[in-house]
């Protein structure tokens, strides 16, 4: 059925590890055209199970899919409810990543009428695929090095969703970016649940700071940006890396969850608070400039008025530049599930909107810190209305941080580099002018 094309929709739900994913998958179709959802016959809906929240999301997204043929993937479909299955008859495949190199196999049994399950457990190395479809017109593209996690957060689903943690070929991850900045693509961003450990099962040794260094010496005019390395991953070589070359983003997503002692203890994190700051001082020192994100959970069974008081305490002394703070989700298939003292979603929601509050605080006096500075900007749209241009800096990951707003008196390329000098800051966004 290559010789004809079939109209495809995508609906990419969850995290950039998962966008990666549905590149990849989307680039193995031949015959797959993609249009809207109204306008498709098949449609792929790449589904997140982190969160209950994110399943409820999969479920509204399959309703609206009544009319269409669905092929199931990403997280969920390793562990789709099978008492589901038949309430939903647009459900023609489940597949999961182990399958996704028979991608156009299933794809052509599901456009004949087939119903195909495809689903076997996580590979023990790296899938290979065997090029990439960018799916939006972005001046970024994600990159996944490594699937799966070794950590047993008594919180998190992962590892049993996705398997052990498994690095990605460096020379395939190398290749690729090559590929996208032939594209013109001006930042890179690499993907893993924790980018850290990335080579620890590869190569015998912990191989991120190998990995930039390869990348930053690709020729062109772009960026790299890491998101998600757990902060007992961090090490001077990695930040002497970062460090050496502009083209390397002076930005860490590093996700510390908690700043109590005892829940992080709970949570099965490292929970030396001191030996946290400890590196946090140590990131600043090799790197002045650097911009810290990270995430944090509330609500966390056991959390009590001191523990959180102490969370508190931990924001005001890590002045990170941007958090997300998250309500703690009740996932089956964790050890969390099962503690007592479960907190109410009243708790959860209050305990949340006053650590936001909080940290709103701390990104106004970071941000106000930029005004009167130069940043280099990737310019990324233009309203033709307002007449003005929205951008990021090497401070700001896409999706999640804020942007920059940008004046100009004569017209700037979208998807390239301007030198914006910063007049005015508020919470999330910084404004400047060409």
């Amino acid at each position: 059925m290559k010789d004809k094309t079939i109209n495809t929709g995508i609906i990419s739900l969850g995290c950039p590890k998962n966008l990666a994913d549905m590149e990849a998958v989307f680039s193995e179709v031949e015959n797959a055209k993609l249009v809207n959802i109204e306008e498709a016959e098949i449609v792929f809906l790449n589904t997140c199970g982190f969160l209950k929240a994110a399943r409820d999301e999969v479920f509204e997204n399959l309703k609206k899919l009544h009319d269409k043929k669905v092929i199931i993937l990403g997280c969920l479909a390793s562990d789709f409810p099978k008492e589901e299955v038949n309430k939903y008859p647009q459900i023609y495949a489940i597949v999961s990543s182990a399958n996704y190199q028979d991608i156009q196999k299933i794809f052509d049994k599901v456009y004949a009428g087939e119903k195909v399950f495809a689903v076997k457990k996580e590979p023990k190395t790296f899938g290979k695929f065997l090029g990439k479809s960018l799916l939006s017109p972005n001046a970024y593209a994600y990159i996944k090095i490594a699937e799966g996690c070794w950590n047993k957060c008594s919180y998190c689903m992962i590892p049993y969703l996705k398997g052990a943690y498994r690095s990605r070929e460096m020379e395939e991850i190398i290749e690729e970016a090559k590929s996208l900045i032939a594209l013109g693509i001006k930042e890179i961003i690499l993907v893993a649940q924790d980018c850290g450990y990335y080579g620890s099962d590869l190569y015998g040794k912990k191989s991120l700071a190998t990995l930039l260094q390869k990348l930053s010496e690709i020729s062109g005019d772009f960026w790299i940006r890491t998101l998600y390395i757990y902060p007992e991953m961090i090490d001077e070589e990695l930040l002497k890396t970062i460090k050496s070359s502009r083209k390397i983003c002076e930005y860490l997503d590093i996700p510390l969850q908690h700043g109590d002692a005892n829940i992080l203890k709970e949570m099965r994190r490292p929970n030396n608070i001191k030996s946290t700051l400890e590196k946090i001082k140590t990131i600043r020192k090799i790197i002045p400039e650097i911009t810290l994100r990270t995430s944090l959970i509330v609500g966390f069974p056991g959390e009590t008025e001191s523990a959180y008081k102490n969370l508190l305490e931990f924001i005001k002394k890590i002045k990170f530049n941007n958090v997300g703070v998250f309500e703690y989700s009740r996932e089956p298939h964790t050890t969390a599930f099962y503690m007592k003292n479960q907190l109410s979603d009243k708790i959860k929601k209050e305990r949340k909107e006053k650590a936001m509050i909080l940290q709103q605080k701390i990104s106004l006096a970071n941000n106000k810190k930029f005004v009167g500075k130069t940043l280099e900007v990737l310019i990324e749209k233009y309203d033709p209305i307002k007449k003005i241009y929205t951008g990021r800096s090497q401070c700001h990951a896409p999706e999640v941080d804020g942007q920059i707003i940008v004046k100009s008196k004569k017209p700037l390329k979208i998807n390239e580099f301007a030198r914006v000098k910063i007049t005015k800051a508020d919470t999330y966004d910084l404004f400047g002018t060409v």
